[in-house]
């Protein structure tokens, strides 16, 4: 079953804009802390699962591709209790923490890979399922071109991504302090629908909305960012740890762009997107 894509070119006119290493260590160093903090990464998890009840589709193998501790795996098993569900991700204490969490996953349903190059044979599996892990990508035709290939004909394909309204006001108040990049650029959810069709799947359906988070005070809200690996990996990102002066302006500008009534909000734009495997 083990295969990689041989038609996978490295694109020298498109540099990586993430730098993969760091996003690594980014989500190996949060593996122990992220089942407390991901409290938006499992509402949106919850919630593509229900989707999943409006299809009617009855797979024997399943992959999560970026399933982290496996927030998701639970549900997919739940759903399909005949299948042979496998956990991919990039990070190898991430996937450590999901084998923990469900002793049936064994060993060999669980895949340390990078999704642009996935591990897997063509025509692999009848659900390719993923959520909140395409952000991650350099690439996201790239991403849907793999989706596809380890995909069966027919098979499901559902996921989940973030649009460029996510994190709007941490984006605008760190504008207000300097040029550096701190927020990723996502990707708008009809560019999504463009990639799904330039991908091969059949019958897409992109639709997106707004989950707001609130925050009591401005570091809780940084907190849960660094505790599930949500870190800045742009490879022209400023190094080096933010200073207390720093992190006071930053709040004193984000008092302008996310604060209401009281509580630090947080704007996640969440952009779902569904099709069949031609």
């Amino acid at each position: 079953m083990q295969q990689t894509n041989p038609g996978v070119l490295l694109d020298l006119l498109n540099p990586p804009r993430l730098d993969k290493r760091s996003i690594k260590k980014f989500f190996d160093n949060a593996a122990k802390s992220y089942d407390n903090a991901a409290i938006l990464q499992e509402e949106v998890a919850r919630r593509l699962l229900e989707r999943l009840h409006y299809m009617r589709h009855q797979p024997e193998t399943v992959v999560d591709l970026g399933c982290g501790t496996g927030k998701a795996l639970r549900g997919l098993q739940k759903a399909y209790p005949q299948a042979r569900v496998h956990a991919v991700d990039m990070s190898q204490q991430m996937l450590k923490r999901a084998g923990s969490n469900y002793r049936w996953l064994s060993r060999k349903r669980r895949v340390v890979a990078d999704m642009e190059r996935l591990p897997f044979a063509d025509n692999s599996f009848d659900l390719v399922f993923s959520s909140l892990a395409l952000p991650w990508c350099n690439d996201l035709n790239l991403a849907l071109a793999e989706f596809a290939r380890v995909a069966r004909p027919g098979a499901l394909i559902l996921f989940t991504s973030f649009g460029p309204a996510t994190l709007g006001e941490l984006a605008l108040s760190w504008q207000a302090l300097d040029d550096h990049p701190h927020v990723h650029p996502f990707i708008d959810m009809h560019d999504i629908g463009d990639a799904m069709m330039s991908a091969g799947f059949a019958q897409p359906v992109v639709d997106a909305e707004t989950i707001r988070l609130e925050y009591r005070d401005f570091r809780s809200l940084l907190d849960d960012l660094r505790q599930t690996g949500a870190s800045n990996a742009d490879v022209s990102r400023r190094r080096g740890l933010m200073t207390p002066g720093q992190l006071c302006a930053l709040e004193e500008n984000y008092r302008q762009y996310g604060f209401e009534q009281g509580r630090f909000v947080a704007s996640c734009e969440v952009v779902y997107g569904h099709a069949w495997a031609g």
